[in-house]
């Protein structure tokens, strides 16, 4: 009966984080409730029902770690409270980021939470990207975000963004995201391009990853407008594309 009880207490397999993750849960949450307190009150109380429930130290633990990484990325009026969430988005953000332990997806979801912050309570628009980001992998992470920096922007009369595809080879890909399975990351892109993350296609001009038939093995890779508001959504940032990239409309000639 005792070995059954260990290994009913193991069920999520807490034991090989043992008592180091105890000490680290017990230190950072006193100061991650009171961050959360400040934004979103109900949050703060869901926070204090998983520090109760010890199986649940290893997500606790996720979700402390990117609520201190959004303070970073959020801005107080000194003590005045002057930031505030909506529920069910910080909601979806805990219950969803607190099973990531990869830096650069805990990254995201910090600026997820920091964007959702406004001085009177936000909306919930931030929902459609917990949605995709709950479903990106720490390889597609790592593209998305390099993508969305190196590839060359701009906005029509109308303020929409559009970027221009980028061409990445092994190498490159290899660099960026440390995995040399030419199939598997094949897997990633089309996946990615399934989300809508990437533009491209034969109608387009250009493929969305991998080129079929070519001597030189090239990725094209062009972020979607949607992916792109993602991207400044998950570093924090409240305004729009054309803010962020600090971008003016220029009328080209048609010739």
């Amino acid at each position: 009966m005792e070995e059954k009880n260990k290994n009913t207490v193991d069920i999520f397999g807490l034991a090989p984080y043992g008592e180091a993750l105890k000490i680290s849960v017990e230190k950072s949450f006193d100061a991650a409730q009171s961050l959360l307190s400040r934004v979103c009150i109900p949050a703060a109380e869901e926070l204090g029902l998983m520090f109760q429930d010890k199986v649940r130290y290893w997500r606790l633990n996720n979700i402390i770690k990117i609520i201190q990484k959004s303070e970073e990325k959020m801005s107080f009026d000194g003590e005045k409270l002057t930031l505030c969430a909506h529920p069910r988005v910080i909601k979806e953000i805990m219950e969803n980021g607190s099973w990531c332990d990869d830096d650069t997806l805990q990254e995201m979801w910090a600026g997820l939470i920091a964007s959702s912050c406004e001085k009177n309570i936000g909306d919930d628009i931030n929902l459609l990207f917990v949605n995709i980001l709950k479903n990106l992998t720490s390889n597609q992470a790592k593209i998305l975000n390099y993508i969305c920096e190196n590839c060359h922007m701009e906005i029509d009369k109308n303020d929409f963004i559009h970027a221009e595809h980028i061409d990445l080879n092994l190498d490159q890909i290899y660099e960026i995201i440390g995995v040399q399975d030419i199939h598997k990351i094949d897997t990633e892109f089309d996946n990615m391009a399934n989300a809508n993350l990437l533009n491209g296609g034969s109608l387009i001009g250009h493929a969305r990853g991998f080129t079929f038939g070519s001597e030189k093995i090239l990725a094209q890779l062009e972020p979607s407008p949607f992916a792109i508001a993602l991207y400044i959504k998950s570093k924090g940032f409240k305004g729009t594309p054309k803010q962020y990239y600090n971008l003016e409309h220029i009328e080209r000639e048609i010739e």
